[in-house]
């Protein structure tokens, strides 16, 4: 059994966008974002999660539309594209034991295990598919080693609700093995949360 998704079947699951131009191309801007919506809503009523199946996915979603809308204004606020904004419509998680040292060469690598821009503690490694330029891309995340659980909790508790900076600082205190389970990650966050 393949360590990846396969090409194949990331090419089975991936979805042509119906807008008829490069979705580099495509202006967030002037693009009505109800059309958006219509077309992400054609991918979800076509794929179909029978055809992805492997060991280590630990998860896969579409993106929620209350989520893409957090995301869209995001995007337009720094002066985002189409692509940035919708790279992530439909994502899979991967658990290994270990970070790989290498991909198959049908991915775009995005190395976070030294944390994104703005630190939240998150640590991954994302790779991106895109069958070609008029159709979206796949989010495959890879939660690997110690990696693996505090990506859960933060997930659970932190990721997307609380500034980032709570998070850097209980991924310091994890590092540390100050925080070992789930309850300590909880006590530890309010802690830091009461500290504010």
């Amino acid at each position: 059994m393949d360590l990846f998704l396969p090409e194949d079947v990331l090419a089975k699951i991936s979805y042509t966008s119906r807008f008829t131009q490069s979705l580099k191309t495509i202006s967030l801007r002037k693009t009505p974002l109800e059309d958006i919506l219509k077309d992400i809503e054609s991918y979800r009523a076509l794929y179909s999660s029978e055809i992805v199946r492997q060991e280590n996915v630990i998860g896969s979603r579409f993106k929620s539309v209350d989520s893409i809308l957090r995301k869209y204004e995001k995007t337009l606020k720094t002066g985002g594209g189409f692509k940035q904004c919708f790279n992530d419509v439909l994502g899979f998680r991967l658990h290994f034991a270990e970070y790989p040292t290498e991909f198959p060469d049908y991915f775009r690598v995005v190395d976070l295990r030294n944390g994104k821009q703005i630190d939240d503690g998150y640590r991954a490694i994302h790779l991106y598919y895109q069958r070609d330029n008029h159709s979206y891309p796949i989010e495959v995340q890879l939660w690997c080693g110690e990696d693996y659980k505090f990506n859960i909790w933060s997930h659970k508790l932190v990721y997307k609700y609380l500034e980032p900076q709570l998070g850097n600082s209980l991924y310091q205190e994890y590092r540390q093995g100050k925080i070992l389970t789930e309850e300590d990650f909880k006590n530890k966050l309010l802690e830091l949360k009461g500290s504010e």
